[in-house]
């Protein structure tokens, strides 16, 4: 039997049992239940008051079209800088005004087609935000933009098992050199990675890691980026196909909300990462637009093991998801095309079946204000919001479109628990739009093609 076949039967039985034994165990009763840590804020996750935001994946060239979407609450100048990644050579740089409140995106090809290659991007003012949105005939991705640089980086819900590309990138935005060490967990362990125990990156330049290659088979695979010397912002581009997901590193936190886990046609499953030296409860909990169900997983994750809930196998609906833990942990959503094996197909073309994929990162604490950079926006294809409630309160929530001109916002009434989903229609007139609520919500938004789709976390208003 080929290494293939016992990599992909080893990690499938571990995938399995493990969360197997998390969906089947009984919700306790409620005085006896896991006692939640309290809420701890991630230093990863900033709020839209940061000035620098860093893009570690943008491309365009031949093959792919990428925007920067941007969005501000007072009067900005944005200055965007796409570094060179010859040593020495200078880097391309854009500009332009935005009038506040408002948001633009722009298309990198303005300033330079450059192919695959980070940039950053500069606010005179706060509130703002960016995203980078890279989009080709068959594929988009992107996320939102970095605002803060910490020096421990957590990045859950990867695979390299046969069909898939992946590829982690490790910018360094400073001119100072950085040195960073690179660990790797699977549904098999902790794994081996010497190669990349000390990785020097010359300042303001990167490094594309092939995991695919380095640690091949591996179903459910949990990465941690540390910084020894300097800063490095990490990203990771998942491949499958003819489409692609890229998602950002995070912090970490005691709990974690997607208002969006998946689209129609996708099968969409839920990575929890605990990196600590010790057991952690997790309780995951749905919110669909009618209701929610709490508890829908119950169980405790091992020291240093990634673990997988498929969430599929629960509904077929739109849902929203909370992850609520007793420890600190990593966590994302990965959504993609089931493969069907038909009559006569062999089990190695399993992957072909379908090629959509798609990620996010959740946020780990609502906001009554979000910054939506590239929502609505006539970048191809068609984009949605989704709001979600995880209180018992119900709230009305204002859609406002921001771009040129005064745009009329919308309102909507959010039942307590539930998610909502909000059709926008593309305009060259909206760049992004802005969300506010009486109340803490959290809130997403989604962009597909009929052959492509993205999922992309919202900002918070920082109060």
């Amino acid at each position: 039997m080929s290494r293939t076949t016992w990599g992909r039967i080893a990690g499938a039985a571990v995938v399995v049992v493990g969360v197997l034994l998390a969906a089947s165990l009984p919700k306790p009763p409620a005085e006896a239940g896991p006692e939640f840590a309290e809420r701890i804020q991630p230093v990863v996750e900033t709020s839209a008051l940061a000035s620098l935001w860093h893009c570690p994946w943008i491309n365009s060239g031949s093959t792919r079209s990428s925007f920067l979407a941007v969005a501000a609450i007072p009067d900005v100048e944005v200055d965007f800088t796409h570094p060179d990644p010859r040593v020495g050579e200078p880097a391309d740089l854009g500009s332009l005004s935005v009038a506040g409140p408002g948001a633009a995106a722009l298309d990198v090809a303005e300033i330079v087609n450059r192919g695959d290659a980070p940039g950053f991007v500069e606010f005179s003012d706060g509130p703002a935000t960016a995203t980078a949105i890279v989009a080709g005939l068959t594929a988009l991705s992107g996320d939102r933009c970095i605002g803060s640089i910490p020096k421990l980086w957590h990045l859950p819900g990867l695979t390299t098992r046969d069909g898939y590309d992946l590829v982690l990138r490790l910018f360094n935005p400073i001119p100072d050199n950085a040195k960073v060490g690179v660990q790797a967990s699977s549904e098999l362990g902790s794994e081996a990675l010497p190669d990349l125990q000390s990785v020097d990156i010359v300042g303001r330049t990167w490094v594309d890691i092939d995991l695919a290659e380095a640690i091949p088979f591996l179903d459910n695979l949990a990465i941690t980026v540390s910084a020894e010397e300097g800063t490095v912002i990490p990203v990771v581009i998942q491949g499958r196909q003819k489409d692609e997901a890229s998602w950002p590193a995070t912090g970490l936190s005691t709990v974690w909300e997607f208002p969006t886990a998946t689209l129609a046609g996708l099968a969409p499953r839920l990575a929890v990462w605990n990196p600590n030296a010790f057991p952690v409860d997790v309780d995951v909990d749905f919110y669909t637009q009618n209701s929610n169900l709490q508890s829908v997983f119950t169980g405790t994750i091992e020291a240093g093991r990634p673990v997988e809930f498929p969430l599929a196998d629960q509904t077929s609906r739109a849902v929203g998801v909370r992850v609520r833990a007793t420890g600190a942990v990593a966590a994302a959503v990965v959504a993609e095309d089931v493969a069907e094996l038909t009559a006569g197909q062999d089990e190695a073309d399993e992957a072909t079946a379908g090629s959509r994929i798609a990620a996010t990162v959740g946020a780990p604490n609502p906001s009554r204000s979000w910054l939506l950079p590239g929502a609505g926006a006539a970048v191809g294809g068609q984009s949605s919001i989704w709001v979600l409630n995880t209180s018992s309160q119900s709230v009305t929530v204002t859609i406002q479109p921001l771009g040129s001109g005064q745009l009329a916002p919308d309102k909507v009434r959010l039942d307590p628990q539930t998610i909502r989903r909000i059709r926008l229609s593309s305009s060259r007139r909206v760049g992004g739009y802005r969300v506010d609520a009486a109340a803490p919500i959290t809130v997403s938004w989604s962009l597909q093609t009929r052959e492509a789709v993205a999922l992309f976390a919202g900002v918070a208003i920082g109060d």
